[in-house]
């Protein structure tokens, strides 16, 4: 003969009757799911749900430690794929001293011939020395936006892109972390 044990349901309150070889069972009365919990000589009743939300919790906090470790491992290869591009492609700096000392030598060679010569000459040198300083600072400043300009397009856009997805990256690795230590 089986023994039977008196219990109400949990989330109705209807009585109910239960054998020692159930171990899942619906109610009755309102028809939810329950766990008979057996443990020290007490039997209760879980709901269903509690029992998925337990394992759904565990479930959650093995995914966040998984992709904790991935994270761990994406992250500084990113960082080495940034210090790679940065070391392959070095930012356009142009030391444009030594291209205005040249012109400015010119001047002022040019100068010291043109004092010996008349008023007239020593202008004319003068102001040709100028217009070649202008013209090289010139042209020296648009090779050097040019390219500026296109390291920050190729360069710059990979770079960016990087960032931002190491950035994401520490993002969930923070919310993964929250995830393992609650």
């Amino acid at each position: 003969m089986t023994d039977f044990v008196a219990l109400s349901c949990p989330s109705c309150g209807g009585k109910l009757e239960i054998t020692n070889d159930v171990e899942r069972f619906a109610c009755a009365h309102c028809g939810r799911e329950h766990i008979v919990k057996r443990s020290g000589g007490i039997v209760s009743l879980s709901p269903v749900v509690d029992a998925i939300r337990e394992v759904g919790i565990g479930v959650e906090k093995t995914a966040a430690e998984l992709a904790i470790v991935r994270l761990k491992t994406e992250i500084p290869e990113l960082q080495r794929q940034k210090s790679a591009l940065l070391e392959a492609h070095s930012r356009p700096v142009r030391n444009v001293n030594w291209l205005i000392v040249i012109p400015v030598v010119f001047l002022l060679v040019m100068c010291s011939i043109a004092t010996s010569q008349s008023n007239t000459t020593y202008l004319i040198i003068f102001f040709s020395g100028i217009a070649m300083v202008i013209f090289v600072v010139w042209r020296l400043s648009v090779v050097h936006h040019r390219e500026t300009r296109y390291w920050e397009v190729t360069v710059g856009a990979q770079l960016k892109s990087i960032d931002d997805q190491i950035a994401e990256k520490n993002v969930e690795l923070q919310r993964n972390q929250k995830v393992v230590s609650s």
